[in-house]
């Protein structure tokens, strides 16, 4: 069994999500057949047993071809032989030693699998994370920054990181706070380690209704954040962020930010607004004036009163997935 402080050294890469959400009368079984994976690493991959019944509408991670998980005894020189592969090739995949013990339920990808090749030329890119799953926020009004671990070595979201990014996402005019929904801050984890760790500057986290903001607003639900990495260009911030699934990105190019939020059904927009302006979905005149930008390279807006909401979308009111609570990490 590993050991508390081997977890911390090697934990597991943080995957783009692929999901399913469960229809009247499926099972673990019928949906494994589906995707082509064993019940056992689609059990795994959401912490269910083999044996528990689906609820309607739960929202289930479906591992890929190119990843499995852990079962009691194994070794990474086992499941190396089992499939075929050398041990070191394997070790090196997942960040571990040959010599690293495993822990039951481990997600493990395998070498070559499109996922790790993402990862390698992100890695190559923007650098290696120094600490995978942690996560730096520079809150842009109030200059405070935040610097925790987000999710444990199975992925999870920790409870200690949701209570701590309550207060440094709270609002500039009040005293009242939310927790950020467990999901958006997994979303974050692995957007901060595929830009190689870089500190992620925060315009908005929850915000109150009013102004531009809706009663329905992601922000009001906690659901939702607009930041930029500075030494990341926003195309990318946007472009990688638009390749989650169930998600909302909106694109500012003028006020420089990316927002994302969780949701039901995919949705992009771009916003050409200025600060304090209504949203603007088609590109300004060649006239309009444009921003000038800061030493952080942020403009405007530093009110969230200034920052317009998305359009509206058809999902809106309904609940985002992965309801359930944070496991304990």
């Amino acid at each position: 069994m590993l050991g508390a402080a081997s977890l911390l050294a090697a934990p597991r890469p943080v995957r783009a999500e692929r999901q399913h959400t469960v229809e009247a009368g499926q099972s673990l079984g019928g949906i494994a057949k589906r995707y082509g994976v064993s019940v056992a690493d689609l059990a795994a991959a959401n912490r269910l047993d083999q044996g528990k019944r689906l609820k309607l509408g739960q929202v289930l991670v479906v591992p890929s071809a190119g990843e499995l998980y852990v079962k009691p005894g194994q070794t990474l020189a086992r499941i190396a032989h089992a499939h075929e592969l050398d041990a070191d090739e394997l070790a090196r995949a997942n960040g571990l030693s040959i010599s690293a013990a495993l822990k039951s339920g481990q997600r493990l990808i395998l070498p070559g699998f499109e996922e790790d090749k993402d990862r390698r030329a992100a890695e190559k890119k923007w650098g290696s994370p120094k600490h995978p799953g942690t996560v730096t926020l520079y809150r842009v009004w109030s200059k405070k920054t935040a610097h925790l671990r987000v999710v444990d070595t199975q992925g999870r979201v920790r409870p200690k990181a949701i209570g701590e990014l309550r207060e440094l996402l709270r609002p500039r005019l009040s005293k009242k706070r939310k927790d950020p929904h467990p999901r958006l801050l997994r979303l974050i984890a692995q957007v901060s380690d595929h830009f190689g760790g870089r500190t992620l500057h925060v315009i908005s986290g929850y915000r109150l209704a009013g102004g531009y903001t809706r009663d329905s607003s992601r922000h009001v639900a906690g659901e939702a954040m607009d930041f930029q990495i500075p030494g990341v260009p926003l195309t990318e911030l946007r472009d990688y962020c638009q390749h989650f699934d169930h998600v909302g990105v909106g694109y500012y190019p003028r006020t420089h930010f990316v927002h994302l939020d969780v949701r039901v059904k995919n949705a992009q927009w771009t916003d050409w607004s200025l600060p304090g302006q209504a949203p603007m979905l088609a590109p300004p005149s060649e006239n309009a004036p444009e921003p000038a930008m800061d030493a952080n390279h942020l403009t405007g807006p530093r009110h969230e009163g200034e920052i317009p909401e998305p359009p509206p979308a058809e999902d809106d009111g309904q609940p985002p997935v992965d309801d359930d609570a944070p496991s304990a990490g």
